[in-house]
């Protein structure tokens, strides 16, 4: 199988992104990827990249709505990508936010101290509005509750047709190895990165537990979706499972490693 010019990661927030990057990093050179940046301003530092710059990048990766494939010169692009169910990624998210003064949407939330419920009855933040669906549609600036069965027909279809493999974060081992025997990867391991070990996570009651399924329902659908999409791929490659035992074991002892070397946080820009 002839592999794709070009590979863009589409990186939706708290999948497990960020050790899905660890892994293709470990597999692309410097020179052959391009990390994209600010996706709530259409990452505009991929676009201002001329052709001859762009014609260079392998491995495109980052937080990107569906889309940028089309400032290609070529039509050899493939895309993969991570869904994890509706709540624990909100939680994740609403967490993450917290934590992270950098992130776009934390002065807004720090000025106002939103709890989780009024992000959807208050805030309007599109990053907890079906979030899913609009990356993987590419409907990434719709308003507030505007998302609608179309944007998720859209996400289905562009799935179908660019995507090879989207995985789902609680198999994510054997996402991984489908996509080692697809690219060729030789190091196919990690370490998990930016996972909130702390014991005092954010608990929803019932109010926000409602609002998050009300305003995420068409995500929910899609993950779905791509839940049957993917276990029938691993059914079609039944030497995963068969792979999978001696993996976990490798892996395990390169995270004892890995987790031994300081980490330094790397910045391809």
């Amino acid at each position: 199988m002839a592999h794709p010019k070009t590979l863009i990661f589409l990186h939706i927030p708290k999948t497990a992104g960020s050790t899905t990057r660890g892994i293709l990093e470990m597999n692309y050179r410097k020179n052959e990827r391009f990390l994209v940046r600010e996706m709530w301003k259409d990452n505009p530092n991929f676009k201002k990249l001329s052709d001859t710059e762009r014609a260079r990048i392998k491995l495109l990766y980052g937080h990107m709505g569906f889309g940028l494939h089309e400032y290609f010169n070529h039509s050899h692009v493939e895309y993969l990508s991570l869904m994890r169910p509706v709540v624990p990624r909100i939680i994740s998210l609403y967490e993450h936010i917290l934590r992270f003064p950098d992130h776009h949407f934390a002065a807004e939330m720090a000025e106002h101290r939103y709890t989780l419920e009024e992000l959807f009855t208050k805030a309007n933040l599109l990053p907890f509005d079906n979030c899913q669906v609009r990356m993987l549609s590419g409907n990434m600036h719709a308003p507030f509750g505007t998302i609608g069965s179309n944007d998720l027909q859209k996400a289905i279809s562009n799935i179908e047709q660019h995507f090879p493999i989207v995985g789902i974060q609680e198999r994510f081992d054997e996402f991984i190895l489908l996509l080692q025997q697809r690219y060729n990867w030789k190091i196919p391991y990690y370490r998990r990165l930016k996972v909130n070990r702390s014991a005092a996570r954010y608990q929803p009651d019932a109010a926000a537990l409602d609002v998050i399924n009300t305003y995420n329902q068409l995500d929910h659908e899609l993950y779905l979706y791509v839940c049957e999409r993917f276990k029938k791929q691993l059914s079609q490659h039944p030497e995963i499972a068969k792979k999978l035992p001696r993996y976990q074991k490798r892996n395990h002892y390169f995270s004892i490693l890995m987790n031994a070397l300081p980490f330094v946080a790397k910045d391809d820009q």
